[in-house]
């Protein structure tokens, strides 16, 4: 497992080196991310993901129609001047993206993939994730094709090769690669040059394509979740998060090692992809030591594109613990640094608008199955 600190990388300028890799929960009020974010006012709204349109109209579509309809992030960087953690827009296009300083970055098109882009252009510590689209073809824009997170430090030793890539230089040192394709590479060529993207995109998204080539069902009814994944808290403003294990499938160990690093999340209303989050099993923000956990403010200037938060604790304790996304007997064990970090993505504005993912009125993080885990009392 790697002790130096951020996808499926595809940087074929760069080399590879070698790294060493290294009692019942009571229903008082949870002061983990979502409900942190809640508490901070960043409510975003949303609208189905079926229907392929953009939140904030056909702007961000061109042309429209395609899946997803829009894709915002939890975290810093990109609206460094902005003191609360409001989720950002990423673009969905390729005109968009020039517009927003995102950078097509000179390596050739990856087919299970697209083309890579980069915000600011240079891969680095603080901006630690890239968005692939399809080529732009004369005066039409491509369109979102992938989402990739680059990993600097410790990753799951047993992991790489399978979901992460083997390690790659940046100009801040190694890291490995996640990547999540939003379009089906082996059934449209996504690094056509002469004809557009279909439109006519279904949600699509596999974990680590050319490798373990995982699927994420778009459904919260489909058999394959109900069978091999298994159904966590439903978080206001995310929904609810179902999670799997490498070794178990839908009964999970609760090992660091042994979590698919890709958890999605699913609407209450009409069991729609709201998104996913990236899981590390490490502490990767850079949350300065003088602020305290919940001061974004303070924090907000030195932060990287992880979520901003200071991590989720190993442990269930309060106020940010990795099992507030779990239902029952969750409790972690083997993270590097005791500490979890996650980097959430969503397909559709679910905080303010109107259609917000409210979990049904739930203020706490909520299990349908009336199980909680087991907290440790100070």
């Amino acid at each position: 497992m790697t002790n130096s600190y951020g996808s499926i990388s595809q940087d074929p300028n760069a080399n590879s080196i070698s790294v060493e890799r290294g009692s019942c929960f009571n229903r008082t009020p949870l002061i983990v991310l979502g409900v942190a974010l809640t508490a901070f006012g960043i409510f975003i709204g949303s609208r189905s993901f079926l229907d392929g349109a953009s939140p904030h109209g056909d702007a961000l579509l061109s042309p429209s129609g395609y899946w997803p309809g829009g894709l915002y992030k939890i975290g810093g960087v990109l609206q460094s001047n902005s003191p609360l953690p409001v989720p950002q827009e990423i673009p969905t296009n390729t005109a968009d993206a020039a517009t927003k300083g995102w950078v097509r970055i000179n390596e050739p098109c990856n087919p299970l993939l697209g083309e890579e882009w980069l915000y600011g252009g240079e891969r680095s510590l603080n901006v630690s994730a890239s968005v692939y689209f399809t080529p732009e073809v004369g005066d039409v824009a491509g369109v979102l094709s992938a989402i990739e997170v680059q990993y600097y430090g410790y990753v799951e030793e047993n992991l790489v090769g399978t979901y992460f890539s083997e390690a790659k230089m940046s100009k801040d040192g190694p890291y490995h690669s996640l990547s999540v394709a939003l379009r089906n590479g082996k059934k449209e060529d996504l690094c056509n040059a002469e004809t557009p993207a279909t439109t006519e995109n279904s949600a699509y998204i596999m974990i680590s394509p050319g490798m373990a080539n995982k699927i994420v069902p778009p459904t919260e009814d489909s058999p394959e979740l109900r069978s091999n994944w298994k159904e966590g808290s439903c978080i206001k403003s995310m929904g609810f998060h179902w999670a799997t294990d490498v070794e178990k499938g839908a009964d999970l160990t609760y090992k660091a090692e042994n979590l698919v690093p890709i958890v999605p999340m699913y609407s209450s209303k009409n069991g729609a992809i709201n998104g996913i989050f990236f899981a590390a099993t490490s502490r990767k923000q850079s949350w300065p030591e003088g602020c305290p956990s919940r001061s974004f403010s303070c924090a907000s200037p030195s932060l990287n594109m992880w979520d901003m938060s200071p991590g989720l604790t190993q442990v269930n304790a309060m106020p940010y613990y990795m099992c507030s996304n779990f239902c029952g007997d969750c409790q972690f064990t083997g993270a590097d640094d005791g500490m979890f970090t996650t980097m959430h993505w969503f397909f559709k504005d679910t905080f303010f608008g109107p259609d917000p993912e409210t979990c049904g009125d739930q203020e706490k993080p909520f299990c349908r199955s009336g199980k909680y885990p087991v907290m440790v009392t100070p």
